[in-house]
């Protein structure tokens, strides 16, 4: 799932979860399961430990970023003010391991992002949701991947750090652009199916009335007629009355 090489997973996030703290309710996750069906013993333990760390008291820790470490991986945790539970796990080869400050960005980043927002009537990542945290994750591993594999001296780590920050100013900006873009083609598309409601409807009226109108034609032709031949029945009966008259 992750763009990053299969081949190099020192650099992949095998877990992200994100929750509420206060409810200890998940709201969704992300999870690299390239090769979780070799490691499944490794997964279960991951989400057991991360819902013991959702589920224990973490008031006093608000706003800190904290480590557990198991046996082949480290979990990567904070709690922001307004009781949200971020946690990440990664591989102990993992380049991550040698810069936590980076995991912990990216938690920052998707907590301002507002997915945890992004959910449905049961408090659950709706599929818009997870998809913005499947690209916020993979886009920011791909992105810090340089980071993390070379050697990079200082001008390069400035480098990359401002060519990430724009890299989330884009994607912030393409979002709010895909959304803006998505709510302007539902609004021509309301006010396309509503001109072409209106035009069919005129359309029904103007035959509706050029029926009605040829109903009142063929009438008032009907009725001439009938007149017409009562004037030509009174004016024979007229004459033949007359000539009665005479021969009589």
């Amino acid at each position: 799932m992750s763009i990053i090489d299969k081949s190099d997973t020192t650099t992949s996030i095998y877990y992200f979860l994100i929750a509420n703290q206060e409810t200890q309710k998940e709201i969704g996750n992300f999870l690299d399961n390239s090769d979780i069906n070799n490691n499944i013993n490794d997964f279960n333990n991951i989400v057991l430990k991360s819902r013991e760390l959702l589920k224990s008291d973490n008031s006093s820790i608000k706003g800190k970023k904290n480590k557990l470490s198991l046996e082949n991986h480290n979990i990567y945790y904070m709690i922001t003010n307004s009781d949200y539970f971020y946690l990440a796990a990664v591989r102990k080869n993992s380049q991550y391991c040698k810069k936590e400050n980076l995991l912990f960005e990216l938690m920052e980043d998707i907590d301002h992002q507002g997915i945890k927002k992004l959910v449905d009537k049961n408090g659950e990542l709706t599929n818009v949701g997870k998809q913005n945290l499947k690209f916020s994750i993979e886009k920011y591993q791909e992105s810090n991947l340089s980071k993390l594999t070379n050697k990079n001296s200082l001008f390069d780590l400035i480098l990359h750090s401002n060519e990430d920050q724009t890299i989330k100013n884009n994607f912030g900006n393409s979002q709010l652009i895909k959304s803006k873009n998505e709510a302007k083609l539902n609004q021509n598309n309301n006010i396309g199916e509503n001109q072409g409601l209106n035009k069919n409807s005129k359309r029904k009226d103007k035959k509706i009335k050029i029926r009605k109108n040829s109903y009142k034609i063929i009438e008032q032709i009907k009725n001439l007629k009938l007149r017409n031949l009562i004037i030509i029945g009174i004016i024979i009966f007229i004459i033949i009355c007359i000539i009665i008259y005479l021969i009589i």
